[in-house]
């Protein structure tokens, strides 16, 4: 998960402009396609930092209201303002967090991926919810009643202690990428988000090794546009082009969403990456 702290203006045909459109009544997840829970939905759930500590029985009661969300690329989850009714957690795909003012500017506050707990913990003091969600890809997603995950809480330690484990992640990721808003350049935040990006896609391996001393070359997708990665940067879709042209001299090249890069520690080094133990 990543967060930024800027406020580009949202524009046609990006995820951000999709939050700016007209709210409609109720809560928008009620209406989205359900999918019976797998094998899969029920691991990936156990492995949540929120649910792995539960007894089992209690594990059990949840899973029995769980409804599990098929959404497409661009779908809404919840819209800011609506009553947080549910806790969701990713199971597929990634969800973007989206800040709206009330002249209807946009900015992408944080992409939410399986591997981070809850989208949005409002559920837990039974609040509004103070940013909207859509997803940056097709994606599916475990929504937990809010009255049963209060209840789990009220039961014992171990779900209060994965709620405020995966709040603490939250908070630390929050502070690191408003680190990045205040120390580092425009093309710095693109390297260093690039860098993650090819570490990632390279798993489990992690980043690829070098042969003979010589780097490799490493390619991958993205999974957003670029209207939705320069609001998660904190740039204009103009800025960001030019940004783009700036990596070249640092190896990058992006065609589309497709992305190479020559090599993947020096663009570290250029992002100022700290080095994974």
């Amino acid at each position: 998960m990543s967060f930024n702290t800027s406020i580009p203006v949202g524009r046609s045909g990006s995820a951000t402009d999709a939050m700016s459109r007209p709210r409609r009544a109720g809560v928008v997840s009620r209406s989205a396609p359900t999918t019976p829970l797998s094998g899969f939905d029920r691991a990936r759930l156990r492995q949540s930092p929120v649910l792995s500590g539960l007894p089992a029985d209690i594990f059990e009661q949840l899973l029995a209201e769980c409804r599990i969300l098929v959404l497409g690329r661009d779908a809404p989850l919840f819209e800011q303002g609506e009553p947080a009714e549910d806790l969701q957690i990713v199971l597929e795909g990634r969800i973007a967090l989206i800040g709206r003012t009330p002249d209807r500017r946009t900015c992408i506050l944080a992409l939410i991926g399986p591997a981070e707990g809850m989208v949005d913990p409002a559920a837990l003091i039974r609040g509004p919810h103070a940013i909207g969600a859509r997803t940056v890809e097709a994606s599916r997603v475990a929504c937990l009643p809010a009255a049963l995950a209060l209840q789990a809480l009220d039961s014992g330690s171990a779900f209060g202690r994965g709620a405020l484990g995966s709040l603490a992640q939250h908070w630390q990721l929050f502070l690191r990428r408003l680190a990045d808003q205040k120390l580092r350049s425009a093309p710095q935040r693109l390297a260093s988000y690039l860098a993650e990006c090819a570490v990632d896609s390279a798993r489990p391996g992690g980043a690829p090794q070098r042969e003979s001393g010589q780097p490799q070359p490493v390619r991958f997708v993205l999974a957003e546009d670029r209207r939705t990665l320069a609001s998660h940067l904190g740039m204009t879709p103009e800025n960001l082009s030019r940004v783009i042209g700036q990596l070249r001299q640092h190896g990058v090249e992006l065609n589309g969403r497709a992305v190479t890069i020559a090599d993947l520690d020096a663009l570290r080094h250029f992002g100022c990456v700290a080095t994974e133990p």
